[in-house]
């Protein structure tokens, strides 16, 4: 039996890490994208979601929500570097130009397109979590509070995202972002399945076309929330 550390350095481990991580990261964004799909019904919806993430099983349901995509996000980033400096390592440098030309812009640039989304993920939340960055904004400070059907007052997250979306700073970097997540995840999506073993000559070519279309419908997505929000269909 193989000792877990010569298991753990191995590149079939590595790569079912960054794919099953992958694949937890995506199912998070598929939620949160519904979630913050809910400004389109009102503050009422929007808070209301906003609360009863905050109070599932008396608050602590989110802590280990965000635990587990902590370390999700962690293993997820130290497998593909793990595996990208083995590849380059074992690759000829003869094959370095040929290789580009069945490549595509979205798998050449896989590192650096997470590289920035893992920036902007840390901007986000000091902006929207915890209100490190634009505290001008954050639903949390006092004179922020909105009152929900049954009388309780919570923070004013629809307030919170309706007017920060209103700076042109922030939805200019959120709109950078999403297009950084739609290439990431038009290659990323295909290479989990992959990996998985999930392939045959019919799932193959659906998963071809599917990888992309998530990575795009999540991407335009997350991008309706701002733009409806600068156009004035969501005030």
């Amino acid at each position: 039996m193989r000792a877990f550390g010569d298991v753990w350095r191995s590149n079939i481990f590595q790569k079912w890490v960054m794919a099953t991580t992958g694949l937890l990261l995506v199912l998070f964004l598929v939620g949160h994208l519904s979630g913050n799909l809910l400004m389109f019904l009102g503050p009422m919806h929007m808070n209301e979601y906003g609360h009863s993430l905050r109070e599932m099983l008396h608050g602590s349901a989110i802590w280990v929500v965000r635990g587990g995509l902590l370390l999700s996000f962690i293993l997820h980033i130290w497998s593909a570097i793990v595996l990208t400096r083995r590849n380059r390592m074992a690759r000829p440098d003869k094959y370095v130009k040929t290789s580009t030309l069945t490549s595509t812009l979205a798998s050449r640039s896989m590192a650096l397109s997470g590289l920035l989304m893992l920036v902007y993920v840390l901007y986000h939340l000091a902006h929207f979590t915890f209100g490190g960055v634009h505290a001008q904004f954050y639903a949390g400070q006092t004179g922020w509070e909105y009152v929900l059907a049954d009388g309780t007052v919570v923070p004013d997250v629809y307030k919170m995202v309706l007017l920060s979306f209103r700076e042109p700073l922030i939805t200019v970097l959120y709109l950078i972002s999403m297009v950084l997540l739609g290439m990431h995840l038009s290659h990323a999506v295909a290479s989990v399945f992959q990996t998985l073993g999930v392939t045959n000559k019919r799932i193959t070519p659906v998963i071809k076309i599917a990888g992309p279309l998530l990575g795009i419908g999540l991407a335009l997505g997350f991008c309706s929330v701002p733009i409806s929000i600068i156009v004035g269909l969501v005030h």
